[in-house]
């Protein structure tokens, strides 16, 4: 049986997703406190960028990326990731406090 190997951008991605919905949907159902709130949002504001730099920085460059030999689909890849990091961020924000920073 030929099993293939997760790789680590794989098995972030899988961790990220669970503890994104485990966020949302608790943040809906739940009504947690405004310090849980703020923990959350800041852990989803760091950490993902952190991971998009460990990922170039140390991953890309031992080759044991999704795209370890094409430069341009990795780098597709990242400004994807980052695009959808930044919209999750808004829509993070807007369910645990209802509006986005600068809009009153």
């Amino acid at each position: 049986m030929n099993r293939v190997k997760p790789n680590p951008t794989s098995i972030f991605s899988r961790a990220t997703i669970i503890l994104l919905l485990l966020s949302v949907v608790s943040a809906v159902f739940f009504h947690w406190p405004d310090d849980l709130k703020k923990a959350l949002i800041g852990f989803w504001i760091i950490i993902p960028p952190l991971w998009l730099w460990f990922e170039f920085c140390y991953l890309y460059e031992r080759g044991i990326t999704v795209f370890p030999n094409d430069f341009e689909k990795f780098k597709y890849s990242q400004e994807l990731s980052k695009n959808l990091w930044l919209s999750i961020s808004a829509i993070l924000l807007l369910i645990y406090f209802g509006k986005l920073p600068g809009l009153e």
